[in-house]
């Protein structure tokens, strides 16, 4: 049996590792430590890609760990909107953008989860 291994394939791997980074530099500069979770989930969802590829808990755990992050980017992107009509508007210019690429980086692996056969 021959494996698929270019980029495209591993795409939604590279990206969980990518915004689970993410997460533990927002951590980093400040955040709550809560989003720790979302480092937890981010990394075990890329390590599941990488270790069990087919295995039955594959589907289930990644598509619980891009509806988490779904939500928590969404709800990031709420607040630095509401924040753009208060007297924080830089914290709101550099934020909303951010917020929004990974919201959208989540929606793919959303996709990309949903579209996974269930082994």
């Amino acid at each position: 049996m021959k494996s698929d291994q270019s980029i495209l394939s591993r795409a939604p791997t590279i990206l969980f590792f990518v915004t689970g980074v993410f997460w533990a530099g927002i951590i980093a500069t400040g955040g709550g430590v809560l989003l720790g979770w979302a480092v937890v989930s981010c990394f075990a969802s890329g390590i599941v890609l990488v270790m069990w590829a087919s295995s039955w808990i594959t589907k289930p755990l990644v598509m619980a760990s891009t509806l988490f992050g779904v939500i928590l980017t969404l709800y990031q992107l709420y607040l630095g909107l509401t924040v753009l009509v208060t007297g924080l508007t830089s914290v709101a210019v550099i934020s909303v953008p951010l917020f929004l690429v990974f919201t959208l980086v989540y929606l793919y692996l959303l996709y990309t989860a949903a579209r996974r056969p269930q082994e």
